[in-house]
């Protein structure tokens, strides 16, 4: 049999979600960006995880386990453990090399599944053969002594265990097991899968180096093979079922989709909907004035999806400037481009560029100077300029003295009813706790600056419970939430007023008070200092609250604090990764940092990591040690029809603890939440924003 080198290799995935062969790793990665969600059902534990390729050359894995699911008699296995995975491309692999990578199991958890390797992945035509080395679990079986130890003696010897507790990741879990790694006897593991070429099916066959120690001592193990093998099938994109026969006696099934989530979405037409008063003669409704840029212009952004606030028509009439709000378009660009065709259409033949002010939610954002091409609507054109000839991104200004201006009626109410659930996951009780509620939301908008909020919710179903007490020796200003998801299941969520306006050019604020959020009312503010075109800003905000009653009503409880947080952030340069560094006194009244970053794709699609460090010592924090947790942003635009700005967004912490905590959505909020109309995200669209 000849094999043809340089085939395209295999990123199949393991039941640790990770790209794998069925328990061990492989050297492969998933196509940057990409957001897998991955359920192995197994005799040991069922897994569930999330993996997400984060960069190019890193993925990284959020775990749940549920050990000894089937309840195996005189097993004394209970655990439910959270833990974190990362490995690291070092060589990407040449026809001649193969692929290398290194990683680690459980480097915050418990160490219930502590591991480290260093892999290397080689493919042949339609197979793809891994080799490795493992410590930890993975150097179990057949183990050899460290050959790192040549490099130092402090390799040889591998501190902690993997007991329930696993000392190396601290008693109460969650701190590194840095002082674990590559430590004690490594031993080796590999395996080989074939792709078939005309069906997609996949053939998997592996040796494992993981002994199962911890299970065997705990009764749900006898004597483990060290053989797996597998045959997975891909019946759509993206989704893959695999059945592997684990161990030589169980069956083990494996279930896994994924999409890709920095896609940038193709321009969407405008559905516009004829209203009932238009005048066949003028082709605007009544009112309007035919002769009127400003009318022309206000009608096709009522129908677009736009705001058009104010605009001017500059003496001597060769420039137009014009405040514009984005309501329904997912990227920012998308809405500057569309009120950049209405202009090609409906300005004044005199008439030569527009600056279109950008506002977001009463902010103030960029200035987009376009120079009209005039020729660009004409569907039998074929003149597509550049766009740093017809766009260019300006600061942020007002606009003074406007010649017209739209009279929105305010105040003006607005209400919506949907359908909507809250969830826990990865409870150590039970890994998916959920409510489902109707969601009554309104909006009373005073001015462009002031609105008042509000959200009622009515449970249909719920399922939480306050059956698990909690550890922690601090303040109960988070653990007792379930408290309100039970006793409060059915009531108001916010109500509180606001009021948003930029002091500057370069200077924004909020300031509010009310029923901010399920736990706590008060008032606070933010403010945040980001100059035009630069990549770094600083901000600080603080919050005088106090505890709600646990039935989510008028009534407040004893507790009451201020919090307060100095920040600083920056946008690296690539990869979209947005970092943020908040220092200050938290819920508990604890102090410390918190530091997260976020990586946001021109999808709209946002993922990101957080961990708190305070004074407070592992001891009082309770189980976990220290709070940290993921972020997670969906837009909807991508499974609807139309253009919409909608989205759903989730924090997904391992455990709910009191240290480290802040107010959900009102400290060090507006940075991010001016992502949409940053220099840098409009930079990056500008052949979004050319009128074609």
């Amino acid at each position: 049999m000849v094999l043809a080198c340089g085939a395209r290799s295999s990123d199949d995935i393991s039941d640790f979600g990770t790209s794998g062969l069925i328990k061990m790793p492989n050297a492969r990665m998933a196509p940057d960006s990409t957001l897998r969600a991955t359920i192995a059902i197994d005799e040991v534990a069922n897994l569930y995880n999330i993996t997400f390729q984060a960069l190019p050359k890193i993925q990284a894995t959020f775990r749940y386990a549920i050990f000894n699911p089937n309840n195996v008699r005189g097993s004394r296995d209970g655990l439910r453990d959270r833990s974190y995975e990362v490995k690291a491309e070092l060589f990407a692999g040449t026809d001649l090399l193969p692929q290398v990578a290194i990683g680690a199991r459980d480097i915050l958890g418990t160490g219930a599944w502590e591991g480290e390797y260093f892999v290397a992945s080689k493919a042949w035509g339609d197979f793809d053969v891994t080799l490795g080395i493992g410590w930890g679990r993975l150097g179990s079986r057949s183990g050899f002594s460290n050959p790192l130890g040549r490099i130092s003696s402090d390799f040889d010897n591998r501190p902690g265990s993997t007991g329930d507790t696993g000392s190396v990741g601290g008693e109460l879990g969650g701190k590194s097991r840095g002082k674990s790694f590559f430590r004690g006897d490594a031993a080796v593991f590999g395996g080989l899968a074939h792709r078939f070429a005309k069906i997609p099916l996949t053939l998997i066959a592996e040796y494992e180096s993981d002994q199962y120690d911890r299970e065997v001592s705990l009764g749900t193990l006898d004597s483990p093979s060290a053989w797996n093998f597998g045959l997975a099938w891909e019946p759509w994109t993206g989704v893959s079922l695999r059945a592997s026969w684990l161990r030589g006696d169980t069956l083990g099934l494996t279930l896994s989709s994924q999409a890709t989530t920095n896609v940038r979405g193709v321009k969407k037409a405008v559905k516009r909907s004829v209203p009932d008063d238009l005048n066949e003669a003028t082709g605007l409704p009544d009112g309007y004035n035919p002769n009127s840029w400003y009318d022309q212009m206000l009608f096709g952004a009522e129908q677009s999806g736009l705001l058009l606030k104010e605009g001017s028509l500059e003496r001597g009439g060769r420039k137009v400037s014009m405040v514009i709000e984005n309501r329904q378009y997912n990227l920012t660009a998308d809405a500057v481009s569309q009120a950049a065709l209405l202009g090609e259409y409906l300005m004044p033949q005199g008439v030569s560029s527009i600056d279109i002010l950008l506002e977001e939610d009463g902010l103030n954002g960029p200035t987009i100077n376009y120079t009209l091409q005039r020729k660009t609507p004409n569907v039998d054109s074929t003149y597509k300029p550049a766009a740093g000839d017809a766009v260019t991104i300006l600061a942020p200004r007002e606009l003074f003295e406007p010649t017209n201006t739209t009279d929105y009626g305010f105040p003006s109410l607005a209400f919506g009813l949907d359908l909507a659930a809250k969830v826990q996951l990865m409870d150590p009780d039970d890994p998916f706790r959920k409510q489902v509620y109707a969601k009554l939301s309104g909006r009373l908008q005073l001015s462009d600056h002031w609105n008042v909020w509000m959200r009622y919710e009515q449970n249909l179903y719920n399922d939480f419970s306050t059956a698990r007490v909690s550890d922690s020796r601090l303040a109960k200003v988070r653990t007792d939430v379930n408290r309100y998801l039970v006793e409060g299941e059915s009531g108001i969520e916010q109500l509180y007023i606001e009021y948003r306006k930029s002091l500057s050019p370069t200077v924004h604020s909020r300031f509010y008070t009310g029923l901010l959020e399920l736990m706590y009312g008060g008032v606070g503010g933010e403010l945040l200092y980001s100059p035009y075109k630069r990549r770094w800003a600083l901000g600080v905000s603080m919050n005088a609250v106090k505890q709600r009653g646990f039935k989510r009503n008028f009534e407040f409880r004893d507790y009451e604090t201020i919090t307060a947080h100095v920040s600083a952030y920056y946008a690296l340069p690539i990869y979209d990764i947005d970092m943020a560094v908040h220092v200050g006194r938290y819920l508990a009244e604890d102090r410390g940092y918190t530091f997260e970053a976020r990586r946001t794709f021109d999808s709209g699609f946002s993922l990101g990591g957080f961990f708190t460090r305070t004074n407070v010592s592992a001891e009082d924090f309770g189980e976990g040690s220290f709070d940290k947790g993921l972020f997670f942003r969906i837009p909807f635009d991508g499974f609807l029809p139309g253009n919409t700005r909608a989205s759903y967004s989730t924090i997904l912490r391992p455990l709910e603890r009191d240290g480290g905590r802040r107010l959900e959505g009102f400290s060090g909020s507006l940075w991010f939440a001016r992502r949409a109309v940053r220099f840098d995200a409009l930079d990056r669209n500008r052949d979004r924003i050319l009128a074609r």
